[in-house]
This record gives C-alpha cells, structure tokens and sequence, in this order.
C-alpha cells in the first residue's frame, strides 16, 4: 500500500509509530511534531501528487465510442410493452404469427420448404447446429378446424436478429465510431421451424395450430420466444434550414439537444441521403449531407439498463471498465504481450466475472476450440498467409450454464481484435 492512497491513514499510522516509543516525555514531543507538522506537509504532497496523477491521466482521454447494447429474452405472454428499458428486436415477434395455409402447400407440392416461426434452443449453441447440420426431422400435426393431419418439420438457420446485430456495424461506421462486438448469446440460439411434408392437406382449409414433438428436445426447444435489446428506433427533424457548406454541395443539418430525451445516447441510423460526416457538438447533432431540405432523420435510441434479470431471464451487456490501460491502447495501438495484459484485457469485461482464466499458451498445432466467432461478418483483414501460431485460453465458468459458451466467444473475440496476429481459441476445462 502507497502512503499516497485512500487506504493510507496518516494519523494511525503516526499513532501506531509513537507507541514505539517508551518515553512518555519524547512519544509526546514526536506526536507534536510528526502529528501537527508532518501532516500538513503530507495533505499538501498528496494534493499535488494526484495533481500530477490526474494530468497524466487527461492527457490519455477516454475515446468515442458506440453506447452498451444490453440484450435480454423473455416469452411472449410476459413482455410488459411499457417497458422502458429492453424492446424486442422484431416488434412483430409480439403477434401470433398467421400462417397462410394457401402458400404453405403450394410450396410443399413445388417440392418446396416452407419457413413457420422462430424457436429458442435452450442448450449448447454446438447441439443446435448440429441438428441444422444434420437436417433432423421432427414429426408433428398441422390442425384445423375440420381435422389433424401428419407433417414433418426440421430446423434451419434463424438469422434475422443476427443481421440486425451486422446493421448496426454499419451504423458504427456511420457514425464515424470504433465497432464494439455484442454480447448476445440467446440470438445464437434461435433457429427456423420449416415445414418439409404433409399428409391429406388442401389449401382450403384454415391452419388453426401447429404443434411439433420435439422428442428428447421438448424441455429445451421454446416456442414463443422475445429476444430483445436496449434500442429504439427514434425519429427527429432537422431544427433549421439546413446550412451550405463552403463548396455550395453539401449542407450541414443542425438538430438541437432538446430534441433528444434525456436517459439515453444516440446514433445516426442509416438513411437515403449521403452523409458525409456526423458529429456532436455542445449536445447538438450535426449532419453534413447533400440534401438541401429539412429532414426525418432516423435515429437510434440506447436506453440504459439498471436490471441484471428481466421476465425471468439473465440481461448480458458488452459494457467494460474505463481504465488508463485501455484508453493508453485505443489512442496509441500499444499493445503488451503478456498473460497479465491479457488477463487485464479480459476482466476489462464485465461478464467475465462468471469464469477464470486457467492457462493459456501459444502453439503452432492448435486443438480443437469450443468457442466462435461472434463477429464473422466482419471481413476487413487481408493477409498473405495463415497465421502462425494459436493462442489457446483454457476457462473455468463458476456455475454451469448453457450460455457459457456463447460468452467466452463474446470474451475471444474481442482478444481476437486485440491480438490479430494470432489465431485466438478458447474452451472451458
């Protein structure tokens, strides 16, 4: 402990030496010295030392970047629409999905699939695409109101929430802001119920319910699931007629702070006008584009999150701590290798929380890993060769959890950013 932090009491400290001293007469004479004299000259150098502490951090600022993007799921019947802190990725998601009876067969009688509705896999993300893989067929009934008829159903790739994820990179970019990986690892868990036969159907009749026997899966495959996250689309006017810029092309549009509601950051969505550039300014939101007139500018809204569960269901958030450490390599691109940066890198994160770093190590023949890429869409490294070597991490999680998984590849893939030249892999031991 430094005699220049919090923890360090002065006066104790002066106590506890004084107390060494056996003769009454000089124990005095030190407290009246050491106590009254010392002190002021240790509260003046312990200004001045954090002083200098705080100009050396300021001269290193914390970096611009995207808000925290807080996912959560919950089941349809639960989701309370006045919530103001997670919203569902796909409001449609809240309605009964109509399922057009017409459509479904002439597909199946063109030999054709036909896509029903979203699942939730509460199980390992590996199971899950194996099944996809493996196109495993699941039997069941399609009822109406005359008669139950046999149909055949298996799993495909559910990928309209993960687009949405590979959209707001590109609003990242936009907004001219550093990406972010998100951690959602229910949105790895959902996949499409398609229709692949049935028996005796005709399109007349009316699809009441479909009803799957998921077999040995029944208590982990979830009809009626809501993934969701803290955003909200939001909609604002250009406060003034635009401005023109110096080469008469392009105009600069102007929307005021108190435009914004107060509780949440905001992020240019993207738009048919082409946007030069967007910027902040004393908390107006200023866009250079080529449109002449006023615009509806579509934004989007990160709301914050204060609940660690909702409806049931762990919220996971990609939220990290703000350290010197860190600002330090986003402004300069320094990089240390070693386990204690890397160590220091990765309880950076918040969801770290839930494991232990075991061993890590590099090795030219890298093992089997067990986590992903959470960031596959993204293809802006061009490389001659392979790279050389794998830096394997070996996790233990603190509780079993079938989404432990799927964070530890939230938790890779950002060291993967941190440490290109490496193949990064990990697994849970």
């Amino acid at each position: 402990m430094g005699i220049f932090t919090d923890e360090f009491d002065l006066a104790g400290y002066v106590k506890q030496q004084a107390m060494k001293i056996d003769d009454l007469q000089n124990r005095e004479l030190f407290r009246d010295i050491i106590g009254d004299m010392f002190s002021e000259l240790y509260r003046h150098m312990y200004a001045e030392y954090h002083g200098l502490e705080q100009r050396m951090l300021a001269e290193v600022s914390r970096p611009a970047e995207v808000p925290d993007v807080m996912t959560g799921l919950c089941r349809r019947e639960d989701y309370d629409q006045t919530d103001k802190e997670l919203y569902p990725l796909d409001a449609a998601d809240l309605l009964e999905p109509e399922i057009p009876a017409a459509d479904v067969l002439d597909h199946l009688q063109q030999g054709e699939s036909y896509a029903l509705f979203p699942v939730f896999f509460a199980g390992e993300t590996a199971t899950l695409q194996k099944l996809i893989r493996e196109r495993h067929r699941f039997s069941g009934v399609v009822k109406s109101g005359f008669n139950d008829v046999a149909a055949t159903f298996e799993l495909r790739p559910c990928r309209r929430y993960l687009q949405q994820i590979e959209a707001l990179y590109g609003v990242t970019n936009l907004n001219a802001l550093p990406w972010r990986s998100i951690l959602a690892p229910y949105l790895y868990k959902f996949a499409e119920v398609w229709i692949t036969s049935v028996e005796g159907w005709t399109g007349e009749q009316t699809i009441e319910r479909i009803m799957l026997d998921y077999a040995e899966f029944r208590d982990i495959i979830q009809e009626k699931m809501v993934p969701l996250w803290n955003i909200q689309p939001y909609q604002a006017l250009t406060s003034a007629y635009p401005e023109a810029c110096m080469d008469r092309i392009a105009y600069e549009h102007r929307l005021y702070a108190h435009q914004f509601p107060a509780g949440g950051q905001y992020l240019l969505d993207q738009s048919d006008a082409a946007v030069r550039s967007v910027r902040w300014q004393g908390g107006d939101l200023i866009i250079t584009c080529d449109q002449r007139e006023r615009e509806s500018w579509p934004l989007l809204r990160f709301y914050p999150v204060r609940s660690a569960e909702k409806y049931g269901y762990r919220v996971y958030g990609n939220q990290h701590d703000q350290s010197f450490a860190r600002n330090l390599m986003a402004a300069y691109g320094q990089r240390v290798k070693t386990r204690a940066e890397v160590e220091r890198f990765l309880w950076s994160f918040a969801c770290m929380r839930d494991f232990s770093l075991q061993d890590l190590r590099l090795r030219q023949a890298a093992g089997q890993a067990a986590t992903y890429c959470t960031d596959e869409f993204i293809g802006y490294e061009f490389r001659t060769g392979s790279r050389e070597y794998t830096l394997e991490l070996d996790f233990q999680a603190k509780q079993e959890d079938y989404r432990n998984l799927d964070v530890l590849s939230f938790l890779v893939t950002n060291l993967q950013h941190y440490f290109p030249e490496y193949n990064c892999a990990g697994r849970l031991v």
